[in-house]
């Protein structure tokens, strides 16, 4: 009887003391537009700073929860953050019915936050490579006691935006490389073909007489229209890096903790991570987490058309691409290939049973699996267990996996 009282007592001091309280955040409009706006931030437990019951945001290194009366810039993100965190969790437990999400324990959430990560230390040290534009989401560790390192639960980290010189940046640049490479398989073929002509040509004025009047195969006007094909090319080739450092845009950033599909993503990450293991970047993590989030903004397209607060492209599920080996590389982790592909399995699956089937499909991955391998016979045995019609299900997802190079 008095444990039942005590634990009455409990329950309503949180509920007197959980609160609601009303700022300023950035969401997006119907329209898909960035906009600020008034939102009320819901199950806080504190009257004075952003500590809920799932989610507490602190800055940096810090433990303590960001008051409410911190700097302008720093509550703005603050909110938002905590504002989209928590539609993100109510996604997953009140329309993926995720028992996984609804028992992850309270989360740090760390914005300005610059340290590197150590498996080992939490925080790498201060002297490292400072951190910025990018988030991350690092999972529990044990900590190292004997160095005063306290255990610590899974957490969301998103660094601040720095204004970097593309020189600076390592990019893959997939769509460029391809295009390059392709452009150089052309211009291999076109020296070729030009080598064979030039010889042709060599060979055919010591072997016949030309027809008075007539342009030879060796004259001025042949000789120049060959040449002049080959330098284009060749120009094309060589100018091709220079010219796109002239012409693109010279300065990036990403203000991460302001952008509502990358608290997705990174919300997503957690909440897959009971069979998605966070421990580095592949195709396979980065695509399911893509998913989900454009499932949470119910729109296919990521980062996008934020320009006061983003430079970077964004993703777009329904761009058209065929599969590449370099997808299934970590350089290549975050092309948006993945996303798109997923995004149409579950339009061929249907939208009510499309949800539940990615969440399973989830059971049959680890975060090593591949594209080509794994994520298809993943695909085709949720299929199995999850379409309506199995047969004439799989059919289509193998016509349309076809027709990606697959």
């Amino acid at each position: 009887m008095k444990n039942l009282i005590l634990l009455l007592v409990g329950l309503f001091s949180f509920q007197a003391f959980a609160v609601d309280v009303t700022m300023e955040a950035l969401v997006r409009s119907e329209n898909d537009q960035p906009r600020k706006e008034n939102v009320v931030l819901t199950n806080l437990v504190s009257e004075d700073s952003f500590d809920g019951e799932h989610f507490k945001i602190v800055k940096g290194k810090s433990e303590q929860a960001v008051k409410f009366s911190a700097e302008k810039h720093l509550t703005f993100r603050a909110a938002t953050a905590y504002y989209h965190l928590m539609k993100a969790r109510a996604y997953f437990v009140e329309k993926v019915k995720s028992d996984y999400v609804a028992n992850i324990p309270k989360m740090t959430i760390r914005i300005e936050h610059t340290n590197q990560f150590s498996e080992l230390g939490h925080f790498a040290h201060d002297n490292l490579e400072p951190q910025f534009n990018n988030a991350l989401t690092i999972p529990a560790g044990k900590g190292f006691e004997s160095r005063g390192v306290k255990p610590w639960d899974m957490e969301i980290w998103f660094r601040p935006s720095k204004k970097v010189h593309i020189s600076e940046l390592r990019v893959n640049g997939t769509a460029q490389q391809e295009f390059k490479v392709l452009l150089g398989q052309f211009r291999d073929q076109t020296r070729m073909q030009s080598l064979n002509r030039f010889l042709s040509n060599v060979i055919v004025a010591y072997t016949k007489e030309q027809q008075p009047g007539a342009p030879g195969p060796f004259s001025q006007e042949a000789l120049i229209r060959t040449v002049g094909s080959t330098l284009i090319i060749e120009a094309g080739y060589l100018l091709m890096d220079p010219l796109t450092n002239v012409l693109a845009r010279k300065w990036y950033w990403l203000d991460t903790a302001l952008i509502p599909e990358i608290i997705y993503h990174e919300y997503a990450h957690a909440a897959l991570s009971d069979h998605l293991v966070l421990s580095h970047s592949t195709a396979i993590i980065e695509g399911m987490a893509d998913f989900f989030a454009g499932q949470i903004a119910n729109s296919p397209k990521l980062a996008d058309k934020i320009k006061k607060y983003n430079t970077y492209n964004g993703k777009n599920a329904k761009r058209k691409q065929e599969y590449m080996l370099q997808f299934e590389m970590q350089d290549y982790a975050n092309t948006d290939f993945v996303f798109g592909m997923l995004w149409e399995m579950k339009k061929i699956v249907g939208d009510e049973q499309g949800l539940d089937f990615m969440y399973e499909l989830r059971k049959k991955l680890t975060t090593n699996s591949g594209i080509r391998n794994e994520l298809v016979e993943g695909i085709l045995t949720t299929c199995d267990e999850k379409c309506a019609m199995p047969f004439s299900d799989k059919i289509r997802i193998l016509k349309a996996l076809n027709l990606k190079g697959l």
